[in-house]
């Protein structure tokens, strides 16, 4: 009996039971994946000047971040034409393997259309990806204590962590927001881990951020959409810094747009492939950031973990990164983030 399906990373198809597609290796569900592979290959030959001018921070001997959301609860999905379980898995920030786990699918090749699929929850606090992990519990929400230290006021607090002094007055009942006693505890409602300091390149960046509040205003940004894509917030903080400086109208010459300057064919293959979301503007700072956000989290996937090379892969494009292994521009380009990253707060 003909049996209608789709292959895990193949289109749907009418076939025999015994016709199958491969699940891994460059997706061949997405005619944009490999355009998008092939624009980073682009990009990174023009990159090389460029990369030259930043300087390149080193990256920590050992880089300690764990994965920071905790277990979700199940949810399902029934799998519509076109679909695969390696654009479920992407779509809904789990692995191939684990779908296949929870719904006892023996072929994750094979899955048939109108099928409901039980979506396992989350990666659980402390599980780590190869190379880079968060802790658990990180990202934003709650309230974070500060001890007001000499030559703070509330101005200057208020911007290192992300709220306002408004926001402030109100959570510590302040009656004269013009005086503030050293050593009193404060309250930041909902902020944002403090910006970097106590270094040369974090003293550098932080004074950037400072200076461009359209910039810093960002942050939440990164930690929403680090956390949507199970990804560490100053990963994904460090590879759009190095990457533009979280300039938004940042353009290159090969068209790549914004914060984490997204080629055309990425921005195609993630809004059809990855985020479902035709309605995605690069030119707009949080779109930019989850775009970006949800196709590292697809190239740490496709590198089985491997943080380094999935980095590897944004910029020189994965598959000459597992052919030919990384350019000596590349190199740089991952140890520039990674020290970035070690720089950056981990809790975002």
């Amino acid at each position: 009996m003909l049996t209608s399906v789709t292959g895990a990373t193949g289109t749907p198809t009418t076939s025999t039971p015994t016709t199958s597609t491969p699940t891994t290796g460059t997706p061949t569900d997405a005619v944009g994946s490999a355009g998008a592979d092939a624009s980073a290959t682009r990009r990174s030959t023009r990159r090389t000047a460029r990369r030259a001018a930043v300087a390149v921070v080193a990256a920590a001997a050992a880089l300690a971040l764990f994965v920071g959301t905790g277990p979700a609860a199940a949810d399902t999905v029934r799998v519509a034409p076109g679909d695969t379980l390696t654009s479920i898995a992407a779509r809904y920030h789990t692995t191939v393997a684990a779908l296949a786990a929870a719904n006892g699918i023996a072929d994750p090749n094979r899955i048939v259309i109108g099928k409901v699929l039980q979506i396992p929850g989350s990666p659980a606090p402390g599980m780590a990806l190869a190379g880079v992990s968060v802790p658990a519990g990180s990202g934003a929400g709650g309230s974070t204590t500060v001890v007001v230290r000499s030559g703070d006021t509330l101005t200057s607090i208020a911007a290192r962590y992300h709220t306002t002094v408004a926001a402030l007055v109100k959570a510590n009942t302040i009656a004269n927001p013009n005086v503030v006693m050293i050593g009193t505890r404060l309250q930041v409602p909902g902020g944002l881990a403090p910006l970097p300091s106590g270094s040369a390149p974090a003293d550098a960046v932080t004074a950037s951020l400072l200076a461009h509040p359209d910039r810093l205003a960002l942050r939440s940004a990164f930690v929403s959409a680090a956390a949507a894509s199970a990804l560490p917030p100053n990963l994904l903080e460090a590879m759009c810094w190095w990457e533009s400086g979280w300039q938004n109208a940042a353009t290159s010459s090969t068209g790549a747009m914004g914060v984490c300057q997204l080629e055309p064919s990425t921005i195609g293959y993630v809004r059809t492939k990855l985020l479902h979301n035709a309605a995605l503007d690069p030119r707009v700072g949080a779109d930019n950031i989850a775009m970006a956000a949800a196709y590292l989290h697809n190239l740490v996937g496709r590198s089985n973990g491997d943080v380094p090379v999935a980095l590897a892969g944004y910029y020189q494009g994965l598959p000459q990164v597992q052919k030919s292994g990384m350019m000596p521009s590349t190199q740089a380009y991952v140890k520039g983030i990674l020290g970035y990253a070690a720089i950056f707060p981990s809790t975002g």
